[in-house]
């Protein structure tokens, strides 16, 4: 494939995902894995790009304050640890493992935008122990989206959302968030591994990839509604996950 095709499609997937608060990997892994990069180079590949997006998407929004940052600092720092955990695992598993849990993921996390969208639960506790647990499941979060580089915002919104933050903050909390997962699963990845970059692509795609996500988040995010984004997004997933499972067989 062509250079401009898939510096095209990264501005897209920017500028779509950042109004979810999500960088894009769970898009990038297996596009370019099927443009012929080993998984195991798709994923640091995906996952760099997941933090331009997100890190370009968190400077607007912190600067509209939609970030609540003393919130997430204890999930960072989990995730983090995760991520890198996440990393040092994805390099001891053999491929087709990796294929098959990546097609689970995404199938769960469309049938979770497609079904669960709207999150009807509110945990009760406040404080230290609302903080505890969202560290506790974003350290499983960081794990997961590390072992086969989905970004991990698909999970972290609909959490914050049952932590009791309202859309817009979780989206952009979110952001805020995976940039450091992305950025500490990246590096996992590169030290655990033996992977060859192909530095032109990611060039060229991260600048895109940046800004995609200005415009997402300083146009898209006051005029375009998510959730019908997010339902064709969610379809877009389990036609993806379809194709990893089929290849399996």
């Amino acid at each position: 494939m062509e250079l401009i095709p898939i510096i095209v499609i990264s501005f897209l997937i920017a500028a779509l995902f950042s109004l979810l608060g999500l960088g894009g990997a769970i898009i990038y892994t297996p596009l370019f894995f099927w443009l012929g990069f080993d998984l195991l180079t798709a994923i640091p590949m995906a996952l760099f790009l997941n933090m331009i997006t997100t890190a370009s998407a968190s400077i607007t929004y912190l600067k509209q304050q939609l970030v609540d940052k003393k919130f997430a600092y204890p999930l960072i720092s989990t995730s983090i640890i995760g991520a890198l955990l996440g990393s040092y695992l994805a390099n001891k598993v053999e491929m087709r493992i990796l294929i098959l849990f990546l097609s689970v993921i995404l199938l769960i996390a469309a049938l979770r935008i497609l079904f669960f969208s709207n999150i009807g639960y509110r945990v009760k506790q406040t404080g230290n122990k609302k903080i505890l647990a969202g560290a506790g499941l974003a350290f499983i979060i960081g794990v997961i989206s590390s072992f086969i580089g989905i970004g991990g915002g698909t999970f972290i919104v609909p959490l914050l959302l049952i932590l009791g933050f309202d859309m817009k903050n979780a989206v952009a909390t979110s952001a805020f968030i995976i940039t450091f997962t992305s950025l500490s699963g990246f590096i996992g990845h590169m030290s655990f591994g033996i992977q060859t970059l192909d530095l032109r692509v990611l060039f060229y795609t991260g600048l895109a990839a940046f800004a995609g996500a200005q415009f997402g988040s300083k146009i898209l995010f006051k005029r375009v509604s998510s959730k019908g984004i997010s339902n064709l997004f969610a379809i877009v997933l389990l036609l993806i996950a379809g194709k990893l499972f089929y290849g399996l067989l």
